[in-house]
């Protein structure tokens, strides 16, 4: 292989370097798919978009890195949220957010039920047959918690991997407007009305999207108590 990809890199025609770079595509994809891990970085739903009509249900909890002026912190999560078959009202879900930022900052915290959601389920499912990205919008009003001059959070999430860490995706997005999906939302910026979004990559933890609901309802995951700041 490695002299194969040698001469055509030589021939340096414009098809031969085309045919390199597809020929070591195909081998790191294969290598990917082997293992059960997706690039995060590729999001692997994008050939599907998340739909507010998707039968669904997401689960995890971990935690993320979050930049807090010159130092950073580390915020924990848990999200249950689900989508039966039957629901009405673009997008109508139940569950649960929760998020924590620790250390002695001006800190985020919610706790919050879900309102709606939407999802896409990926094309290349992991060994667990699990794999997707999903939206989810909590309300604020009280009783919830949620930082002050907010109405409602937008939480963003990506299974890449049942592994969970360093490939899975959490981003959590603060918004003045009331609970609801913005219009091509894909989690990568803040909508109208939205600050964001704090977390990325996890940390440490695991996120599941999947279309199997049994059961009744469940509680959210939390991450264990993490350090208060990086090294």
């Amino acid at each position: 292989m490695r002299n194969t990809l040698g001469r055509l890199a030589r021939a340096r025609s414009p098809w031969g370097l085309a045919a390199v770079a597809v020929v070591a595509t195909g081998v790191a994809l294969s290598a990917g798919i082997a293992q059960g891990r997706i690039d995060p970085m590729s999001n692997q739903t994008a050939v599907a978009a998340m739909s507010p009509d998707t039968v669904a249900v997401v689960t995890g909890g971990g935690t993320v890195t979050v930049p807090e002026g010159a130092m950073n912190v580390v915020a924990s999560f848990g999200v249950n949220a689900r989508r039966p078959d039957g629901f009405t009202g673009g997008g109508a879900a139940t569950g649960r957010v929760n998020y924590d930022e620790h250390g002695n900052v001006s800190t985020r915290r919610v706790n919050a039920p879900v309102m709606f959601m939407e999802a896409a389920m990926s094309t290349q499912p992991t060994p667990n047959g699990t794999g997707g990205n999903a939206a989810m919008s909590a309300d604020c009003t009280p009783p919830a918690d949620c930082p002050s001059g907010f109405a409602s959070v937008l939480v963003y999430v990506e299974d890449n991997s049942d592994s969970g860490a360093n490939s899975d995706v959490f981003r959590i997005f603060f918004c003045v407007t009331a609970p609801g999906l913005p219009a091509n939302f894909n989690g990568s910026s803040a909508p109208a009305g939205c600050t964001g979004p704090e977390g990325n990559t996890l940390r440490t933890g695991n996120i599941q999207v999947r279309q199997t609901i049994t059961g009744g309802s469940a509680s959210v995951l939390t991450a264990a108590r993490a350090p208060l700041r990086l090294p």
